[in-house]
């Protein structure tokens, strides 16, 4: 139990936080002390009318907080259709977690509801939804095209990616899904562009942003979870990236984050020490090949000029044209992205 918070609002909040949502008001009696709580220091406020423990927000990642967030306020106001990055979340899709200081909403033309605080409103003449979590959020492919429309190009290309993903589609196919849309839309041609390179292989928002990065700076654009044989054990090895050299050798790219040593789905039962010696045992059985091992963190990749470097050392093929939707000039890709 919390200290100084009434009993009932305790199992209140347990029981919020339990279900991955927000504590809300349910009566001016309950609304009353949970605003005390709040003036008290006892609880958080995330959006306005959702409170929560300080120490139970603290431990949820940014996405986790987003969902929470936006399934409370579905339940707060259940016409609410979210779109963006908001029904991006939702529909498990990769977003940085720099799009998710606002959640967003779409309005009609004709509400005179402005965007204000933590909420974001569009407005739409027609609008579309689909139901997940019991949460209204426009469709994957609608969703996909409004956010490539609107962001940065890396956080974009991670979107595009875990749409395919999601789909099973090519980005072929999502381009022309895309070709339904109004070319009225602002951007519209710049959402197409994105997706054009869009590839469902990448398996992470990492790895989605360090292709994008890749394309930023004019370095030849991998080929993804490529297969490397084992010819001594057996069985086969994925590289997350590969570059194929003139000299009939590759360059084998591996991103190293934490969830290969923290996600139980990823080590399989495994602890750090094991892992690691997989993976030493794994580039050395690469090796037999003359492959180069390129290994990098998410922090070399937003740290350019490193990652730059890097590639260099590699001898990664480099000076091909920039395409116009990733030139980081762009002042929309000004965007300093956060880790997935």
């Amino acid at each position: 139990m919390g200290r100084g918070l009434h009993h009932d609002l305790c199992q209140q909040l347990d029981k919020s936080f339990e279900q991955g949502l927000c504590a809300v008001s349910t009566s001016a009696s309950n609304g009353r002390k949970l605003i005390r709580a709040l003036r008290a220091g006892h609880v958080i406020s995330p959006a306005p009318q959702l409170y929560v423990r300080a120490e139970d927000w603290s431990i949820l990642k940014p996405d986790q907080r987003h969902r929470s967030v936006v399934r409370s306020l579905a339940k707060l106001h259940p016409t609410w259709v979210f779109s963006h990055a908001s029904a991006a979340i939702m529909h498990g899709l990769y977003v940085s977690y720099s799009l998710l200081d606002h959640v967003h909403v779409l309005t009609s033309r004709r509400a005179n509801s402005p965007s204000n605080g933590i909420i974001e409103r569009h407005k739409r003449a027609h609008i579309e939804w689909v139901v997940i979590e019991g949460v209204r959020v426009t469709p994957i492919a609608r969703t996909a095209f409004d956010c490539l429309r609107t962001y940065d190009f890396r956080s974009s290309l991670a979107i595009a990616d875990s749409t395919l993903r999601v789909l099973h589609q090519t980005n072929d196919q999502l381009v022309s899904t895309f070709g339904t849309f109004s070319r009225r839309f602002k951007n519209w041609q710049r959402a197409a562009n994105i997706a054009v390179f869009a590839d469902r292989r990448s398996e992470s928002g990492g790895e989605s942003v360090a292709r994008a990065v890749m394309i930023e700076q004019g370095y030849l654009i991998p080929n993804l979870q490529v297969v490397v044989e084992n010819t001594v054990d057996g069985g086969v090895y994925r590289a997350d990236f590969c570059w194929q050299l003139g000299n009939h050798n590759r360059v084998l790219g591996e991103l190293d984050g934490h969830e290969k040593y923290t996600n139980p789905l990823m080590t399989k039962g495994r602890d750090v020490v094991e892992v690691l010696t997989d993976e030493r045992l794994r580039e050395s059985r690469v090796s037999i090949y003359g492959d180069k091992i390129l290994r990098f963190s998410y922090a070399d990749v937003m740290n350019v000029r490193r990652f730059r470097s890097l590639l260099d050392a590699y001898g990664v093929p480099s000076g091909y044209a920039v395409p116009a939707v990733a030139d980081p000039l762009d002042p929309m890709n000004r965007r300093a992205i956060r880790p997935f």
